[in-house]
């Protein structure tokens, strides 16, 4: 897969990222709404919640802007959706797959199961359990890489996508939710746009758990931008999603270019 590239030189920056030397925030308006990172690649992969968002993020005309997303749309629509981002590069690309609302701790949560068996359990901030804190989605299916070179020898590695939303799925409005269900119904492709990082680590020692299959974790992260409400009725009705994901190169904890034409070319629509 070749990288599309899109240099944001109009962006304005009301969501950004603020690096703190050890973690990476994820702000909105100054104010830090997700936290990920940890740059030694070996503590195991964190995107957590650290705040909340008072007002919906959204251009009215998304929408229209969006349309199918049948091809990545032209720069000049790029520019206008990327606006509230900052100035930077980003490769965008078009993602798609089902998607299922998570609860964190749950069997089917990533952080508390996949993650929690190749890092063991990272316990910090008075014992509370490293997770999302907040509900969010699982995109598409896992996919399994082949790989040498990242660690010693040849292994598994494990590709998860998730979708965390900026705001809260239980308190979106039904109204909402319901006006995209019937859209879905007459014909229309659910669409959203997201600003994306990928985090790839793998711990120093053996997995946690030794019946582990993966022994390095790659994990593509979405966070809405626009499209909340069709996201959450695509979970309900168990409808594919597409995704204009933007993702922030300079900004993610992966930088090669194979690695991510690699793990975006398993989310095509």
């Amino acid at each position: 897969m070749e990288l599309a590239i899109f240099e944001n030189d109009t962006g304005e920056g009301v969501v950004s990222f603020q690096d703190s030397g050890f973690y990476t925030y994820l702000t909105v308006g100054g104010e830090r709404v997700f936290e990920f990172g940890s740059p030694c690649g070996t503590c195991g992969i964190i995107f957590r919640k650290v705040g909340s968002v008072a007002n919906r993020l959204s251009d009215p005309t998304a929408v229209q802007l969006l349309e199918d997303l049948g091809a990545i749309p032209p720069p000049d629509v790029l520019r206008r959706l990327a606006r509230v981002l900052p100035p930077g590069v980003y490769f965008p690309s078009i993602v798609a797959g089902t998607v299922k609302l998570i609860a964190p701790g749950s069997s089917n949560d990533y952080f508390a199961t996949d993650v929690a068996r190749l890092f063991g359990r990272q316990d910090i901030d008075d014992a509370e359990p490293v997770g999302p804190r907040t509900a969010y989605y699982r995109l598409g299916v896992d996919r399994d890489l082949e790989r040498t070179g990242r660690i010693h020898g040849p292994h598994k590695a494990l590709v998860t996508a998730v979708v965390m939303p900026l705001h809260d799925p239980a308190r979106l409005n039904r109204d909402r939710i319901e006006y995209w269900k019937r859209q879905h119904h007459a014909g229309m492709i659910l669409t959203a746009f997201a600003v994306a990082v990928l985090d790839n680590q793998a711990p120093a020692m053996d997995p946690a758990d030794s019946t582990y299959p993966y022994e390095e974790q790659f994990l593509l992260t979405l966070c809405p931008l626009d499209g909340h409400h069709r996201i959450q009725a695509a979970a309900e009705l168990g409808a594919p999603v597409r995704i204009l994901s933007l993702l922030a190169r300079d900004c993610s904890f992966t930088r090669s270019y194979e690695d991510i034409a690699t793990v975006l070319s398993g989310y095509l629509p």
